[in-house]
């Protein structure tokens, strides 16, 4: 009786200040109380409320102080079982967010009306797969796609969402890093090119898909594939060939690409993939002198510019038609004596 008098006469501010910060049980089951909603939705989060406060609190008439019940980390899972059935769906999402959460609820709320309430399951960790496989057949797209966010998506569901009608779905498995070697072979077919560019950009890529990739008809998707640090002897190979000359310029500033390659490409018939060339680090000082005979005098300016390149191909330029060119080999000169 005392703390109820001594509450009411303080200001309905600094009620819900005490209110989310005590840890008083005595004045939290007082403030439980409060006419003011505002007072028990700061109670209803307040980590040191207990459980028996929470219980009561759970079946407050106003929906935000359910709602802050649910979101309680220490509400137990009996009280989210009872909030689970909860007429406001936000409550019901919160339930189905708090990582107290048994699986049990989660599998009754995977049925939920809301699209909200489904989409917080698929990306709750208490998720089963035998949750998230129910779900991976949700009418509704986005809670499909949610369920790739989720660290227990199996191989099969990723399978079967390979196979979905959205492209966002597919998309999401293609950058999934679990995805298997026969999962990949297949999104690297499909015919939607923003799902094959994502299977492009996914550090896991294996060899054999890599090769289909770098014969995509897409030449982004061929861009991708050319910049990429884990090529193979083949798929250099296949895109030194590209009758794209983007592809090919972005094949030459590859750090890895090997010494045929680059023999290869420095005898490109376009200016700015032999350009690329001229600019890549520890060139052979055979390579550079061919290029610093190039007839494109960007090629040339490039190796004048490559602080690589040896004193006596420097001092070859120095003599260049364009005075630009024999200047700056002048200066990277200077700068080895």
């Amino acid at each position: 009786m005392k703390i109820l008098i001594e509450l009411s006469e303080i200001s309905l501010e600094e009620r819900m200040r005490l209110a989310q910060v005590t840890s008083d049980i005595d004045v939290l089951t007082a403030l439980s109380k409060d006419p003011e909603s505002q007072v028990r939705i700061c109670v209803a989060g307040n980590s040191y409320a207990s459980p028996e406060i929470l219980c009561e609190l759970s079946k407050d008439e106003e929906d935000e102080t359910r709602q802050a019940v649910a979101q309680n980390e220490k509400v137990t899972s009996e009280i989210l079982s009872q909030l689970s059935d909860d007429e406001y769906w936000e409550v019901r999402r919160e339930v189905a967010q708090n990582s107290n959460v048994i699986p049990e609820v989660l599998m009754k709320l995977s049925s939920d009306e809301d699209s909200d309430v489904r989409i917080a399951v698929a990306k709750s960790n208490k998720a089963t797969p035998e949750i998230l496989l129910r779900l991976s057949d949700d009418e509704n797209w986005v809670v499909r796609y949610s369920v790739l966010e989720n660290n227990n998506v199996t191989p099969k569901i990723l399978y079967n969402l390979s196979c979905d009608i959205e492209k966002n779905v597919r998309i999401g498995v293609a950058q999934n890093d679990k995805i298997t070697p026969e999962i990949f072979l297949r999104l690297s077919k499909d015919n939607n090119w923003y799902v094959r560019k994502a299977v492009a950009q996914n550090d896991s890529i294996t060899p054999e898909v890599m090769l289909e990739l770098s014969k995509d008809l897409n030449t982004d998707i061929r861009r991708i594939v050319a910049k990429r640090s884990n090529l193979t002897s083949e798929v250099f190979l296949q895109l030194s060939e590209d009758e794209e000359p983007n592809v090919k310029e972005d094949l030459a500033k590859n750090e890895n690409l090997p010494q045929e390659i680059i023999l290869k490409l420095s005898k490109d018939e376009r200016e700015y993939v032999r350009e690329a060339i001229a600019r890549r680090k520890f060139l052979s000082s055979e390579v550079l002198l061919q290029l610093s005979k190039d007839k494109d005098w960007m090629v040339r300016k490039a190796v004048a510019e490559n602080e690589n390149a040896s004193p006596e191909v420097l001092q070859h330029l120095f003599y260049d038609k364009i005075e630009k060119v024999a200047r700056i080999a002048f200066e990277n000169y200077r700068k080895k004596i």
